[in-house]
């Protein structure tokens, strides 16, 4: 509780520094992702996130996307081969504008796993993100999150790049 008063206390304490007014933007990317103490080594997948003003300079994130996750090789030999594990994460989220193209978003959700067992697990995420205008209603979006799933059943580090269109 006290990570999240500090993180209120310091998106109010810049509110007014904020000078960023928010568009309707549609992203497709690329994401990579650096699980930490898994049984996975590397997760590769994309997504597509849809991002609606609310106030200047909140707007609110859903994301929908396709990950696989390759597991290490140590936990299936050297001379066998295993499929990745598949997961579909859905979220939903805020962004809020710190100036001009600096952000920091938080989103939560579900993951659910496409081979397995089907589970439907809760994920929760937040970091910094970049964008650089390619246009005027166009850049590339670069975010960079911490994410947990299902409670510490996978944490990771991962990167984001995406093409970005406004209207």
């Amino acid at each position: 509780m006290k990570k999240f008063t500090f993180i209120v206390f310091i998106l109010l304490a810049l509110k007014a520094g904020a000078q960023t007014t928010p568009t309707k933007t549609f992203s497709v990317g690329l994401e990579l992702g650096l699980p930490t103490n898994s049984i996975y080594n590397i997760g590769l997948g994309g997504s597509g996130k849809m991002e609606l003003p609310i106030v200047a300079p909140v707007a609110l994130t859903f994301t929908a996307g396709y990950t696989s996750f390759y597991y290490k090789s140590a936990l299936i030999g050297s001379n066998a081969s295993q499929s990745p594990a598949g997961f579909v994460p859905l979220k939903a989220g805020g962004k809020f504008y710190f100036s001009p193209g600096i952000y920091i978003e938080a989103d939560a959700g579900t993951v659910i796993e496409t081979n397995y067992n089907k589970n439907k697990l809760f994920v929760f995420d937040a970091g910094p993100g970049f964008v650089f205008a390619t246009g005027k209603h166009s850049g590339i979006d670069f975010g960079i999150r911490y994410e947990n799933w299902g409670g510490g059943r996978l944490r990771q580090t991962a990167l984001r790049v995406a093409y970005r269109l406004g209207w």
